[in-house]
């Protein structure tokens, strides 16, 4: 039996894409098949798909022509799809079909595959097999080879500083050291998620540098993937209210640095950079330095009388870096970090993220595209 978290690689793949692809085909009734699979002859430039499986379909031969890859990334299934189908125009048999098989491929790699005209199967269970009266089309949502590890290196918090920066102004094309300096991380961690970009085709590599071309895509998967980790979270009373909370508040913020060591974020960062809804608490982050400002400022107590105020030691300090000043002396975190925020705070919080990338980051992307 499989092991669902070993990633298949080289000949080892091919023979059990091979098999998988015989167990899709045999529950049709009209088609017959070579029980082995063989390897295509090569054409020019040395082009030869990894296996062929050859079957009779209503008594006439057909051929499908497979191309395998380890990684069903949307990069490496369009470089597979291309070069399969190109295989196929070569060679000139109106009876063959291209296809591309991988551990898993996901929906934007299955687009990938539709729009080329390119059959494709997986082990997961995913599918979308059209040629003569032959057509199986199925997906699955879970992918059990995820490479966890990876996947969670992607939207990790020092990626996250990465991430913030191409989110802001995607137009923006970016060299690997200018990211570094202003991330303020290392080299590599820039060169590892500028290839997991690259991989997802949801940043494309212009003359200049890295450029994100699909930032809605990026941005909806960061939020699905998105699980705030705060080092640690308490809660406090304070009897202040009004324009004296307000007040304090800036007074504070001042204090810390202009938001160098504490700033407002989810509800509270979201009244002041698209209003929506309107929450009592207060929701502020801080590090050792803001917490002791804050407790001072707004007059913190214990929330004996009911918690209205909520301080989070973020696990990452780069919340810090993009801070935005949305009104006079009230820093906030930047829009997209405020997005994630919101996003994750229930329903309502939900509604308010949409009113706010609407109301404030998906004009600004409008005019840098």
């Amino acid at each position: 039996m499989l092991k669902t978290n070993k990633i298949l690689t080289g000949t080892g793949f091919e023979s059990t894409a091979h098999a998988k692809l015989q167990q899709l085909l045999m529950t049709i009734p009209f088609l017959s098949m070579s029980s082995s699979a063989s390897e295509p002859p090569p054409i020019a430039k040395g082009l030869r798909p990894d296996f062929v499986l050859s079957l009779f379909a209503n008594g006439e031969p057909w051929q499908l022509i497979v191309e395998c890859k380890s990684d069903g990334q949307p990069r490496h299934i369009r470089s597979a799809a291309l070069q399969v189908k190109d295989y196929v125009r070569q060679i000139a048999n109106a009876h063959t079909y291209p296809m591309v098989m991988a551990p898993f491929i996901s929906p934007a790699s299955a687009e990938i595959c539709k729009e080329a005209g390119v059959g494709f199967a997986d082990l997961a269970g995913n599918c979308h097999i059209a040629f003569d009266r032959v057509f199986i089309d199925r997906s699955v949502a879970e992918n059990p080879y995820r490479k966890r590890r990876v996947q969670r290196s992607i939207f990790s918090p020092k990626s996250a500083r990465i991430l913030r920066l191409l989110l802001a102004d995607p137009a923006s094309v970016w060299r690997v050291a200018q990211l570094a300096e202003q991330a303020q991380v290392s080299l590599g961690q820039v060169s590892n998620l500028r290839r997991r970009l690259l991989d997802e085709e949801w940043a494309a590599l212009e003359k200049e540098g890295l450029r994100i071309a699909k930032p809605r895509e990026l941005l909806h998967a960061w939020r699905q993937a998105y699980r705030p980790e705060p080092l640690r979270s308490q809660s406090f009373y304070t009897l202040l209210h009004g324009e004296a909370l307000d007040s304090a508040v800036r007074a504070a913020l001042a204090e810390a640095g202009q938001g160098e060591h504490a700033l407002l974020f989810s509800y509270s960062a979201g009244r002041w950079l698209a209003p929506y809804a309107r929450v009592a608490s207060l929701y502020l982050y801080a590090d050792a330095k803001g917490e002791g400002v804050l407790r001072k400022r707004l007059q913190l107590e214990p929330p004996g009388r009911g918690a209205n105020v909520s301080l989070v030691h973020p696990k990452d300090d780069g919340v810090f870096l993009d801070r935005l000043e949305a009104a006079d002396g009230l820093w906030c975190t930047s829009p997209i970090q405020t997005y994630l925020d919101l996003a994750v705070s229930g329903e309502r919080g939900a509604e308010a993220a949409e009113h706010l990338f609407n109301e404030r980051i998906a004009p600004r992307w409008k005019s840098t595209q």
